[in-house]
């Protein structure tokens, strides 16, 4: 038993004529299809880089923390600043770990702790906080689903004892 295939090759006849209904029709499942997987495989990206914000603010406060934790000429009570004008050390600092990119007009605090004489133990406090704004959620919006949010707040904070606490 064989099997025998005739092959024919009409050489009076282009090729390309014969698909061409298949052709366009492939081209438009092609489009609907990668819009899908476009979008399927963004949504978790957009995700991920929402996480990397929040790791950037947390090594940023950290940063900012251990800086002031050091600094000898703190004074007592609350600071803040707003990026990209935050000036002084422990601001700058901080400022430069993170991205003014994923995390636009981000607002530093610099809090420490009043001097009760007595306390030996006296904190200081540095506080991240912005505001990520979601780019590929907003394609699921062109296709109708309402309820995906714009943004996330993120908010990262740390507590360090400050060192130059006299007499203790």
């Amino acid at each position: 038993r064989s099997i025998t295939f005739n092959l024919h090759c009409d050489r009076g006849r282009r090729s390309l004529t014969n698909f061409s209904f298949a052709s366009g029709q492939a081209l438009v499942e092609f489009t609907l299809t990668f819009l899908l997987l476009l979008i399927v495989a963004w949504i978790p990206a957009d995700f991920g880089l929402a996480f990397y914000t929040g790791q950037l603010a947390h090594n940023a406060a950290r940063e900012g923390a251990r800086i002031a934790a050091a600094d000898s000429t703190l004074v007592s009570g609350t600071t803040s600043c707003v990026m990209p004008a935050c000036t002084g050390n422990i601001f700058q600092e901080t400022a430069g770990r993170l991205s003014s990119a994923l995390l636009p007009a981000a607002t530093i605090t610099l809090n420490l702790e009043p001097d009760t004489g007595t306390n030996c133990n006296r904190m200081v406090t540095v506080t991240v906080s912005g505001t990520y704004n979601f780019f590929f959620y907003q394609l699921l919006r062109l296709f109708g689903i309402s309820a995906i949010p714009n943004t996330t707040p993120i908010t990262r904070q740390t507590r360090m004892r400050w060192e130059g606490q006299a007499g203790c």
